[in-house]
């Protein structure tokens, strides 16, 4: 779903549409999300430079790096000679679309892109282009999530960036499809660790929200209990009427929506829903595995196949399903969609 991407990821989240960027924390295997190491990736090529100053967004050096929040974090320190004091204040932004970087992710592949510019700020707002969402405002600071009614069972949550929506959703989401957390409340610093933490992107359900309220209420643990931004978004949910499904994703993230717009297909739509779950039914046996090794919990797999079927290249299968029969599926989802 999930810019700054962790273990798991439904990389699709990410923020651009660049041709597989596709929701990558998923791709890690489980056995690798266990023993929290990943596979090898490709390397980014990025430029580096201020946030503010005579020499806002302008590259200063170009670096390559392996796709972690962490090795983008030393390379700032060192090529831009950052003191200890500022290093650890730092925050890095992706100049092309505003959103900030998750230092502590394992993977940021889905928020930066080879030939970024990434820029580093000391606490002071974003200086580059705001997100399309708070153009109309006249403070990027003071919006964080924008709500959109779809209907009177649908909304969408724009956010501003991954870091913000990741903390008042990412336990949510492991809450409902993480393969061995489902339906369990994981502390704060459990989920720190996990895929959910970096998504670009979260399909929520009101039977999901209502459980995360009461397992959080019972917790006996503070690290358990409810934090600020969470107890805010469920708020915000109440106060629009409870909808069935919440879609939640970072702004400029179109890729990601996409996606996370077949999950509330699947959920509101029975048509769909059937069209999908047939056409599960016949690949389940070879899929999965697969499915579970992308970091689904079995009761996801059905959901996130349609999705992946309207929304991947033919090139994310892998073989597993030929691009004949993708298409020729894709054309029985469609015309379920009406």
């Amino acid at each position: 779903r999930r810019a700054s991407t962790g273990e798991r990821g439904s990389v699709y989240n990410r923020p651009r549409g660049a041709a597989v960027h596709t929701r990558r924390l998923k791709a890690y295997t489980l056995a690798a999300a266990k023993s929290q190491t990943l596979p090898s990736m490709p390397r980014l090529r990025v430029s580096l430079g201020l946030n503010s100053g005579s020499r806002s967004g302008q590259p200063a050096c170009t670096v390559v790096i392996d796709p972690s929040g962490a090795a983008l974090m030393q390379a700032v320190s060192n090529k831009l000679r950052l003191k200890k004091r500022e290093a650890a204040s730092a925050h890095l932004y992706v100049w092309s679309t505003g959103v900030r970087v998750d230092l502590a992710a394992a993977d940021i592949s889905g928020c930066v892109a080879d030939g970024d510019l990434v820029v580093v700020g000391f606490g002071e707002p974003f200086a580059g282009k705001q997100p399309a969402a708070a153009a109309a405002g006249s403070d990027l600071r003071a919006w964080e999530a924008r709500w959109e009614a779809r209907s009177a069972d649908l909304a969408l949550v724009e956010w501003r960036d991954a870091v913000a929506m990741n903390r008042a959703l990412g336990r949510l989401s492991t809450l409902l499809e993480h393969p061995a957390h489902r339906g369990r409340l994981v502390s704060h610093a459990q989920q720190r660790r996990l895929p959910s933490a970096s998504y670009l992107g979260h399909n929520l359900y009101a039977d999901t929200l209502r459980s995360f309220e009461s397992l959080a209420a019972a917790a006996r643990e503070a690290e358990a209990a409810a934090s600020p931004a969470e107890l805010a978004f469920l708020a915000g949910w109440a106060e629009r009427g409870a909808p069935q499904v919440v879609v939640s994703y970072v702004s400029g993230a179109t890729p990601t929506l996409a996606h996370e717009l077949c999950h509330a297909r699947y959920a509101l739509l029975p048509p769909y829903r059937g069209a999908v779950d047939a056409a599960w039914a016949r690949h389940e046996q070879l899929l999965c595995k697969w499915m579970a090794d992308l970091g689904y919990h079995a009761s996801r797999h059905a959901d996130e196949f349609g999705a992946y079927l309207l929304t991947e290249p033919h090139a994310f299968w892998r073989g597993r399903v030929a691009p004949r029969e993708a298409a020729e599926l894709r054309a029985v989802l469609a015309a379920a969609l009406g």
